[in-house]
């Protein structure tokens, strides 16, 4: 072969290795714009499923990632249910957002998502929310900034050539420095910067709420209601201990955002913050639940049914204990708990049916209703007597202690029923408030004398839950 064909040959595979190259460019070009675009979707979902209703907070005009996700859903919700292989659940009272937020919040519609933004329908969406991404007015996975990383005093140089999960690691020791150096003040700064820098460093998240419902907050007494004041973006009676638990719920819904699919940030803010802390148990379920349709641990699940039974959501707790069993056999705690929420069946229901029997004129059926609530009384004994010879679980002895003061009660022996009241609160600390409560009510309906710790905790009660502030609105609502 001669030189000339040679050359013609090289110069023939050279310009297809090029071509080759510019083709496989442009493809992973094209594969991460469409992860970006991914990955915004699932954190404006998120934001739109669990947040959006629930903060105070005013959006600022200055960003539009409600408006494009509005636009998309539009789009997606007819393209996911005209394509034959996917079947997704679609709402019909629901609008195109709210569904399609529903459809992000379930795991197992992820590769669904991901071929929705690899479409050719979904070109020009994509290409809005890269150039929005670009002038900075996409606010949920969007890059830092130059001005950002100058007020943060981030090395541009880590910035700009790939560094900046290193950066984000060298500023988190910072971090921890300042926390043993007990230089608070100096350490949310750059929490903040550290998760700006990489939003994807969980721990992070997970460490800074730590320290700031828990380590900030150490020393701190609870805020008296009346010294509390209105929080207008959280809607809520706040002191200086509160705000640090709000702020701890600020940054971990941040990292949620950024990482929907981590069910540590979920069960932090259900468990740690609204459980422990705060307890809102309400909203401890609400994320205890997101926690478990993510891959978990499985004590996760635990904690989710003990806090729907704090609730008085019974039947779901018992629903999830069972199912618990069914995966777990040997565990030794869901029994328990089976038994726990299987009572408290039995008594709500003998509660409800007494109820209604008093609207009822028929003394007959009134008779038969009374019988029934009588049945499932005996029945919830029963269940609570197992609980405290089978499991020699205590708790069975103070609800069976509480069923006998009831009892008395009922009868109009009132001195008899607050003495057995008083040995169940002592003998159960963990219920000890809750069985003073029920002291103080039969106290006053009995006219008979409060001490000087009732005495208080009527007037604490009849202060309500008014703070500095306050809207005359929110008042019958409660703080929230």
């Amino acid at each position: 072969m001669s030189d000339k064909k040679i050359n013609i040959v090289l110069l023939i595979v050279f310009a297809t290795f090029i071509v080759l190259g510019v083709y496989q460019g442009r493809r992973v070009e094209f594969y991460r714009e469409c992860e970006a675009f991914y990955r915004w979707i699932l954190a404006v979902g998120t934001q739109e499923r669990l947040f959006q209703t629930s903060e105070g907070e005013k959006k600022s005009d200055k960003f539009i990632d409600l408006q494009l996700f509005a636009k998309l859903s539009d789009k997606a919700i007819p393209l996911l249910l005209s394509e034959t292989k996917e079947t997704v659940l679609v709402d019909s009272a629901l609008t195109n957002q709210e569904n399609f937020a529903n459809i992000i919040g379930d795991i197992s519609n992820d590769p669904v998502i991901w071929k929705l933004t690899i479409k050719k329908e979904m070109r020009d969406l994509r290409e809005e929310f890269l150039k929005s991404l670009r002038e900075g007015k996409i606010e949920f996975s969007r890059n830092i900034s130059y001005v950002e990383a100058q007020k943060s005093g981030v090395n541009i140089f880590n910035l700009f050539f790939g560094f900046r999960k290193i950066a984000a690691s060298l500023i988190w020791l910072e971090v921890d420095r300042y926390w043993h150096q007990g230089l608070l003040y100096r350490m949310v700064p750059l929490m903040r910067t550290c998760v700006t820098l990489d939003p994807n460093f969980v721990e992070a998240y997970l460490i800074g709420a730590w320290h700031l419902a828990y380590n900030a907050t150490a020393k701190l007494i609870d805020t008296p209601q009346h010294l509390k004041k209105w929080n207008l973006k959280y809607k809520a009676c706040v002191g200086e201990k509160e705000t640090f638990y709000y702020l701890a719920i600020d940054f971990l819904k941040k990292g949620i955002r950024h990482n929907p699919r981590d069910y540590k940030l979920y069960f932090d803010l259900g468990f740690a913050i609204y459980k422990n802390k705060m307890n809102d148990y309400p909203n401890a379920v609400r994320y205890l639940t997101e926690a478990v349709r993510v891959p978990h641990e499985r004590w996760v699940r635990r904690q989710l049914y003990i806090c729907q039974e704090t609730n008085g959501q019974y039947e779901e707790a018992l629903q999830g204990w069972e199912d618990y069993k069914k995966r777990f056999p040997d565990n030794p705690v869901a029994p328990r708990f089976i038994l726990r929420n299987q009572g408290k069946i039995y008594e709500k229901n003998a509660q409800e049916i007494i109820k209604e029997a008093e609207k009822v004129v028929d003394e007959q059926l009134k008779a038969k209703m009374m019988n029934d609530a009588v049945s499932l009384k005996k029945q919830a004994r029963e269940i609570w007597q197992k609980l405290k010879e089978e499991e020699n679980d205590p708790y069975g002895d103070y609800r069976l202690l509480l069923m006998d003061a009831m009892e008395l009660y009922n009868e109009g022996r009132y001195l008899e029923s607050i003495a057995v009241l008083d040995k169940a609160r002592w003998e159960s600390p963990s219920n000890f408030d809750e069985v003073s409560d029920l002291i103080i009510r039969i106290k006053q309906e009995a006219n008979l004398p409060l001490t000087v710790s009732e005495k208080k905790a009527v007037l604490r009660k009849a202060e309500g839950d008014r703070c500095q502030g306050m809207p005359e609105e929110m008042t019958d609502k409660g703080s929230g």
